[in-house]
């Protein structure tokens, strides 16, 4: 594990606020940045000593928290990148350590139920082929790989909180990616919407589910008692930094799955530690956290936050649940291509278009890996879907320490409610679903 002062995560905290502006006027060099982890990471994760194994999960983790980034900086790679730069690390990873490594039989099995649906898929170009199979299942290869990787990874507490600390550096561009990109605040009109123009020109959805994940790893070193930069200040700064952009997508999926993620770990964590007044002290510092932020983003949009996610009106809680019901209806109808072919399914990325056929009027990806997993894999599907939901549960039951129980619930509500709103649209859900199935020492 490389061993990085304090000094020097204030330098590369800097050096990723540049990037941030550099990348926002000369976008042709993310290209050329995405290559350069690809690089430097192949050449330490094979030379560097690392004897517990983790550099290929500390690149993944930065690759993780920078994918979007290059997508919102127009990067000419190609758009499943990310995701395959996690698997090819985590593959190096697999043949450094290969005499040590241990399948997981099951986690195995989920991917190869998935993969069956393959022949399925139309072969009118290799093209559109590739990018159907890659879209889909590139996510679900990561799942995988990153599970048996860290089935057979010893890692503790402060060594999982450093590397997660490497996908907040890229974030921290994001965010000044998105605040150099923010139009003027006192002229522009703010909607109850999610809106490109307030997420640094690119997709909602995805920029808050990173920010979500920047939010959910910072507040997750206070439950465990640590400081991810050495300062305490510093940590809740880039806190309220990721809270307050996050919000200002106006997509409520990432802000909110971070949200329950932290309140139902420290509610567990109330229940199981002894420290419960720090754990009320902690909690009282968060919420007053999420208070302020809230209200100095209230102010900034003139309260319509306030009607994006419900609060204060009946009529906008009401247009907020039938806001809903466009993905509702894509879960209806991806129930129905289930019911229609149940026992194939139709095939990786052609529910995409079944759902013209079912009367949806145009072509939609499904928000939820769930439904998709149902409608595009059919029954092998469902049972991989069994094996998915069933891990978190069977690893939280063999576990008898509190400490890594909180770690399992925090990562297991975290990639399930992202994989709900999100799909797998990137590779955040899928790498943080593995760390269930690290070895954790105390």
């Amino acid at each position: 594990m490389l061993n990085i002062s304090d000094k020097t995560k204030i330098y590369l905290i800097l050096f990723h606020v540049m990037l941030g502006f550099i990348l926002s006027n000369y976008r042709f060099i993310s290209t050329y940045y995405g290559l350069g982890i690809i690089l430097i990471g192949t050449y330490l994760i094979l030379i560097y000593p690392d004897p517990k194994g983790h550099l290929p999960i500390l690149y993944s983790c930065y690759i993780m928290g920078v994918e979007v980034l290059l997508r919102m900086g127009r990067s000419t790679l190609f758009w499943e990148f990310g995701k395959y730069a996690i698997i090819y690390f985590i593959f190096l990873g697999i043949i450094r350590k290969s005499k040590e490594i241990n399948i997981n039989v099951s986690i195995l099995f989920y991917f190869l139920l998935l993969s069956l649906s393959i022949i399925l898929v139309p072969f009118n170009s290799f093209s559109q082929w590739r990018q159907d199979i890659a879209f889909n299942l590139s996510g679900p290869a990561i799942l995988m790989v990153s599970s048996i990787y860290f089935f057979n990874t010893r890692i503790n507490r402060k060594e999982l909180l450093n590397i997660l600390s490497f996908s907040i550096y890229p974030i921290i561009s994001m965010s000044v990616f998105v605040y150099l990109k923010m139009p003027d605040i006192h002229s522009y009109n703010f909607l109850p919407y999610s809106n490109p123009i307030t997420s640094g020109g690119y997709g909602p959805n995805q920029v808050s589910t990173i920010f979500g994940l920047g939010v959910a790893i910072l507040v997750l070193s206070q439950i465990l008692r640590c400081k991810i930069y050495g300062e305490k200040v510093i940590d809740l700064s880039i806190l309220i930094l990721f809270f307050g952009l996050g919000l200002m997508t106006f997509s409520r999926g990432g802000i909110l799955a971070a949200v329950i993620t932290i309140s139902l770990t420290m509610i567990y964590q109330l229940f199981h530690d002894q420290k419960r007044v720090l754990i009320f002290i902690k909690g009282f510092g968060i919420l007053s956290i999420v208070v302020f932020s809230w209200f100095v983003i209230a102010e900034i949009t003139n309260g319509v936050i306030n009607k994006r996610y419900g609060l204060g009106n009946v009529s906008y809680t009401e247009k907020m649940l039938n806001d809903l019901t466009g993905r509702t209806e894509l879960y209806k109808l991806d129930l129905l291509i289930f019911s229609d072919n149940i026992f194939t399914g139709i095939g990786p990325g052609q529910a995409n278009h079944k759902r013209v056929d079912y009367g949806y009027g145009r072509t939609a990806a499904a928000h939820t890996e769930y439904s998709r997993m149902l409608a595009e894999h059919g029954f092998p599907g469902l049972a991989s879907l069994i094996i998915l939901l069933g891990f978190p549960f069977y690893f939280f039951k063999s576990s008898n320490s509190p400490p890594t129980k909180l770690i399992i619930i925090f990562f297991s509500i975290l990639t399930i409610l992202t994989m709900f709103h999100s799909a797998m649209r990137v590779s955040m859900p899928a790498l943080m679903y593995g760390i269930i199935f690290a070895n954790f020492e105390d």
